[in-house]
């Protein structure tokens, strides 16, 4: 069964690979100038130390009540932010988690209180002058750009007052079913080591789809993310998909 569903999704990402209309500068397509603040093309071996935040974090659930990251499972009820709104989404699984390791995090402190860890091509969301969302790698993040929070359970922006750097031991990435969630209360993208946060949610479609798929036949652990220690193979299998059949595709 276990090699049946990695054919299934091999087969999900061949089908998706194709369909996004995103290509990187200098492919001759469009591009949004909004994503270039500093950014280079990250195109190196950094799918193999995905990372993303450090394991003394915590998640709010959409009960109100915290969960420590690591303790994160499949069907976890999760908040999220759609616009103005706070909802609910649905945990899928980790994609990479390691809970002796240690890496580099860039820590962001508020004015409101709040502070979050990333490592440094984690993506988060500052707001514009416009109002307007701008993911950005967490080392890009400048004093006084605005971060998404929860206060008092609304939705509110803070500026950034603070960022330090640090090493951390453990890491983890959760991947929801909206690729994005609440960490320590802020708003932050489930992506790493990618660009585009839309293009790295659209390319996570095939594990929406098999998870569904696994969830309707009752399965509950279906990328069995609890017993794997560092970067889940459903993350590696879409790294080698898009290596061989589309280079030109900013994946994890």
């Amino acid at each position: 069964m276990h090699f049946l569903h990695k054919i299934f999704i091999g087969f999900l990402i061949l089908w998706n690979t194709d369909g996004y209309p995103y290509r990187h500068p200098g492919y001759g397509s469009p591009y949004h100038p909004s994503y270039d603040r500093g950014f280079r093309w990250e195109y190196s071996s950094s799918y193999s130390r995905y990372r993303c935040f450090s394991g003394d974090s915590v998640v709010r659930l959409s009960n109100g009540t915290y969960k420590q990251i690591d303790r994160l499972q499949s069907s976890d009820q999760i908040l999220t932010r759609e616009h103005s709104k706070v909802i609910t989404t649905e945990m899928i699984m980790m994609l990479d988690k390691h809970t002796s390791g240690k890496a580099l995090f860039y820590t962001l402190i508020t004015y409101s209180g709040h502070q979050i860890s990333l490592t440094e091509h984690h993506l988060i969301p500052i707001v514009d002058s416009n109002g307007n969302d701008t993911y950005l790698f967490a080392k890009h993040v400048q004093i006084g750009d605005q971060l998404i929070v929860l206060i008092n359970d609304t939705l509110d922006y803070s500026p950034v007052m603070n960022i330090t750097i640090e090493m951390k031991k453990q890491y983890y990435a959760p991947l929801t079913m909206t690729g994005t969630l609440f960490v320590n209360d802020i708003f932050a993208s489930c992506f790493a080591n990618v660009r585009d946060h839309r293009f790295a949610q659209y390319s996570m479609t095939p594990f929406r789809v098999y998870y569904k798929l696994a969830r309707y036949l009752s399965i509950a652990e279906p990328f069995h993310t609890h017993q794997r220690e560092g970067i889940h193979w459903t993350a590696r299998m879409m790294l080698y998909f898009a290596r061989y059949f589309r280079a030109d595709v900013l994946i994890l």
